[in-house]
Formats: C-alpha cells, sequence, structure tokens
C-alpha cells in the first residue's frame, strides 16, 4: 500500500478527481492500494443522504456535493482527512465490516493518545464522551465503492476552528455535539498524528 501525506491545504475539486483517477488504477490493476492523509482549507460538503435542513447558513463557506455517503460536514484547518483507496476484492466484500474497520483503526488512534472513543450506534463516526457526560464527535466517516474499491474516508478533528460548523448540522446532528483533541485539552501536531494513524492503517490493511 502507497501512503500519500500533504501538509497544505488541497484544492477540493482536484483531490476528489485525483481520488477518483487512482480508484480506476487500483481497478484496473495497474496501480497499488492508497491512503492519502491531507486537509483543506474551510468548506462544507454534502453526500448522497443530504438534508437540506441541515444547511443553516448557506454564506458561510463554500459547499461542494459530493458523492460519498453521509450528510453535512466541515473541512479545514485543523482537521486532516484519510481517503482509503482499499480493493475490497482482495479482501472480503462486506461494507459493514470495513466500516468498522475504520472505525476500529480511529478508536486505536485515540487510544495511543490516552482517550477513549465511543461508537454511537444511531450515527456513523467516532464520539468521545466530556465532562458533562454527553457524546461529542471527533471523527467523521464517509464511503463510497467502485467495483468494491473504497474511496473517501474519514475525518478526524485535531484542532479546528469550532465556529465553522455553526452553519450546518454536521450529520444531522446539533453543531454543538462536536469536539476536537485541542477542545479537550490535548495537542497533537500533523506529524505525530500522521504517523499514528500510517501505523494503524498498516496494521489493518496491509495484506
Amino acid at each position: 500500500m502507497k501512503f500519500k501525506i500533504d501538509t497544505l491545504p488541497q484544492d477540493f475539486n482536484s483531490s476528489i478527481k485525483s481520488m477518483e483517477k487512482r480508484v480506476d488504477s487500483i481497478i484496473n490493476q495497474t496501480e497499488d492500494e492508497m491512503a492519502w492523509i491531507l486537509n483543506y482549507h474551510a468548506i462544507y460538503t454534502c453526500g448522497a443522504s443530504e438534508n437540506k435542513n441541515d444547511l443553516l447558513d448557506n454564506s458561510k463557506l463554500p459547499i461542494f456535493k459530493t458523492n460519498r455517503g453521509g450528510k453535512y460536514t466541515y473541512h479545514g484547518p485543523g482537521q486532516r482527512i484519510i481517503y482509503l483507496m482499499i480493493n475490497l476484492n482482495q479482501r472480503n466484500r462486506d461494507i459493514r465490516e470495513f466500516v468498522k474497520l475504520i472505525e476500529n483503526i480511529i478508536l486505536k488512534i485515540l487510544e495511543r493518545l490516552g482517550i477513549n472513543g465511543i461508537i454511537d450506534h444511531k450515527h456513523h463516526g467516532i464520539f468521545i464522551k466530556k465532562d458533562d457526560g454527553n457524546l461529542y464527535k471527533i471523527a467523521s466517516i464517509g464511503v463510497k465503492f467502485k467495483k468494491w474499491v473504497s474511496y473517501h474516508g474519514f475525518s478526524f478533528n485535531l484542532n479546528p476552528d469550532l465556529e465553522h460548523y455553526s452553519g450546518i448540522n454536521p450529520c444531522g446532528l446539533n453543531n454543538k455535539n462536536v469536539t476536537s483533541l485541542s477542545d479537550i485539552g490535548i495537542e497533537v501536531d500533523n506529524e505525530t498524528f500522521d504517523d499514528i494513524t500510517i501505523e494503524e492503517i498498516n496494521n489493518t490493511f496491509s495484506k
């Protein structure tokens, strides 16, 4: 598996085209699977399950339509996005199992940072419980498949400006129910996070 890491914000449409091109190459067996770690300038994206009522302010940030699963979400500085282009033809053709593998990767990342991650079966993604006893989302999951090759993946909040979530109900949740590592008093730089993430992806998907 190849890993690609970008440290500067990427253009959304160009990155999606690049990811889709890689998926076609994996399908045609001309290139290897890839995990791509990147980030964007502040934007909203909406997936195949979008609910227009979840867009609270259509003038706050640029909005991009995408074919991934899920609803509205935020991407921007302080958040890492992990695109996973994995060939399930060489594994189990089981989408639920694949999503569980992504959940487990995120849980293991959090565990290595001393945080207990929680799966809420009512909502996709990974949550943590704060001192007020409520669950707050720290990572979102949205995937798509083409001929059993995955693309899109998950996003993880390190230290984004959480106020940017105020223009949407992210993934159908109240926009107050999101958090980040810095929000709970943990500071982790991109390089450290990327290293941990690569190790956990390797542990999960290496053949």
